[in-house]
């Protein structure tokens, strides 16, 4: 299995198709089987699929935990692979990834995509959501953290249970800094810095993400915003074949392929 190493790390990534490379950000402990519906842009696109720290087949422990942290081993993992300038895609919190990344490394970005995404955390909801995760961390309840976050994103009870096997394995300190830093991040005034163009795309019922719309609208240059009909949050997982579609559609309309 390939392996992107680093001294006392080792995060596991895949690569499907050719073309223009897509990178795949996850939220928080949920790896890479949170995008295994996007593999269907495999036919188009170049994807790259990486467990980042405490998640799927990667390191477990680490002190490298904030959200600058991973965006470095995002531009590491785009170096091994000497890839040209990327798409990146951010769920959920791995968007504050896919947004650090693009403000550290802009010559390396072609476009972004966030999925209910946003540039901090600032509304009520989404605070109580990451204290959640934090709580569950911090007492090590792991098994109930697992069940949560699979239940809600598939329906397949298969599918289900691999994703919580490897959430199962996860270090609970390290998933509570993790969450913490999450937390604290913030890109927003930062954001007109950002050239490249965006894609945003929420769920119509997301209550999460939904509110963070208006603080792109001020600051992007370059922005386009989809709304996905019979979903929450969860687009990638829930409406699969619509977040495909609009992800394929966005990138022939900017000429980003």
């Amino acid at each position: 299995m390939p392996y992107l190493k680093k001294p006392n790390l080792h995060l596991y990534y895949e690569v499907h198709g050719e073309g223009t490379p897509i990178v795949f950000i996850h939220p928080p402990v949920m790896g890479s089987e949170t995008y295994r519906y996007q593999k269907k842009l495999a036919e188009q696109y170049q994807l790259i699929y990486i467990d980042l720290i405490d998640s799927g087949r990667s390191s477990k422990k680490t002190q490298e935990t904030t959200v600058t942290d991973q965006a470095k081993m995002i531009h590491a993992l785009i170096s091994k692979l000497n890839l040209p300038p990327v798409i990146v895609c951010g769920y959920s919190n791995g968007g504050s990834i896919a947004q650090e990344f693009a403000l550290l490394y802009p010559e390396q970005v072609k476009g972004i995509i966030l999925i209910g995404g946003f540039p901090e955390v600032s509304t009520t909801l989404l605070g109580a959501e990451f204290e959640l995760g934090i709580w569950a961390a911090k007492n090590k309840l792991l098994n109930l953290l697992s069940f949560g976050l699979s239940a809600a994103h598939f329906r397949s009870k298969h599918h289900q249970r691999e994703m919580a096997h490897f959430i199962k394995q996860s270090d609970g300190p390290t998933l509570q800094k993790i969450y913490e830093e999450g937390k604290r991040y913030v890109s927003t005034d930062r954001l007109n810095q950002i050239t490249a163009p965006v894609l945003l795309i929420y769920g119509k019922q997301d209550l999460v993400g939904r509110p963070y719309i208006k603080k792109f609208y001020k600051k992007l240059k370059d922005l386009d915003v989809a709304l996905v009909s019979g979903v929450a949050h969860q687009v990638p997982t829930r409406r699969p074949e619509q977040c495909n579609a609009i992800i394929d559609s966005w990138i022939k309309r900017k000429k980003l392929g």
